[in-house]
């Protein structure tokens, strides 16, 4: 734990580890420590849950079984299975937790530093698909035609969604949590001006900025290739699988921001968008008419949603800032 004084106000920070990154809880006001307690447990809890890499999971029981009968499952995990579902569907399946094998697959083809063969991706891509998963009565849950689920796209989301919870009920009301580029903003500060939250500059280093957004209570989710890639035979590659193409997403996005009150969405969304590629992500954004986002691209150029344009600065000025309704991409 770090406590400092910043502006005549006490600010505590506490850390933990989990789901393969750093989560840092900044609280702006007292007796927080029930709050931080319940949260940090839940965390843990539904890592135990929903991790691939922990074979008593109940995401790698439903993954080693759910092929052959119904698995029961939690509500909690029911219910990001039916809301993963539905956001896969809104995407137009750019969002997709059934692509596990695909990951696997370009897992392996990291280790071997080999590129896999058309073939092979082609094969993965036919175990996968949101209509291989089946919802079923009293939480139980049935895989089809092979697919296995991995939920690193959206877990994030659903947890800042569950602390947001946690935090009102216990009266937290002046808080950040930073769940590894997921930002989740609560309450307000101190002076009751709005929180300024910086967007990582993709072609510089961690503690570089790109631009910040001022907003109140909502949550902020940046989906980017500078730090989670691999490299196969010389060739740097995105973590984020097409799940369209079964091969990683293009290098035309630097990095995507999407901000929404629900962290679940936002963190699916992100994923999505990415995954697309700059002409169909703004074409994408463009008639959804409800996802706030800013798109940085490869070519210097920032695409900005009118939501969001009176409430960001921009701390580059190589680049340019264009607003997503005064643009057509063809």
């Amino acid at each position: 734990m770090d406590t400092a004084l910043i502006s005549n106000e006490i600010k505590t920070i506490k850390s933990m580890f989990a789901l393969g990154t750093d989560i840092h809880f900044v609280f702006y006001q007292p007796n927080f420590e029930c709050a931080f307690d319940r949260a940090h447990n839940f965390i843990l809890d539904m890592e135990n849950k929903l991790s691939v890499f922990r074979p008593k999971s109940l995401v790698s029981k439903l993954n080693r079984y759910g092929s052959y009968i119904p698995i029961k499952v939690c509500p909690e995990v029911y219910n990001l299975i039916k809301k993963s579902l539905e956001y896969s569907k809104f995407s137009e399946g750019y969002f997709d937790i059934t692509i596990k094998r695909l990951m696997d697959l370009w897992k392996e083809a990291k280790q071997k530093n080999q590129m896999p063969s058309k073939e092979e991706v082609e094969l993965a891509l036919t175990f996968s698909g949101s209509e291989n998963v089946q919802l079923l009565q009293n939480y139980k849950v049935k895989l089809k035609n092979k697919v296995k689920l991995d939920f690193g796209a959206i877990a994030k989301g659903f947890l800042a969604d569950k602390i947001r919870e946690i935090f009102e009920q216990e009266g937290i009301n002046s808080a950040i949590v930073d769940l590894g580029g997921h930002i989740l903003t609560v309450g307000k500060k101190h002076d009751e001006s709005l929180w300024k939250v910086g967007i990582r500059h993709p072609f510089k280093t961690r503690e570089d900025v790109l631009g910040f957004l001022e907003l109140g209570s909502t949550s902020v989710v940046t989906s980017a290739s500078y730090e989670r890639y691999f490299t196969i035979d010389g060739k740097k590659l995105s973590h984020i699988i097409n799940p369209k193409t079964g091969f990683p997403a293009k290098d035309d996005i630097a990095s995507i921001t999407v901000v929404d009150t629900n962290s679940t969405f936002a963190d699916a969304m992100s994923t999505a968008l990415f995954a697309m590629g700059f002409k169909k992500a703004i074409s994408f954004i463009q008639d959804s008419k409800t996802i706030e986002a800013v798109v940085a691209t490869s070519f210097r150029e920032i695409y900005i949603t009118p939501g969001l344009a009176q409430k960001f600065t921009l701390c580059d000025s190589s680049f340019r800032v264009i607003k997503t309704n005064e643009v057509i991409v063809l």
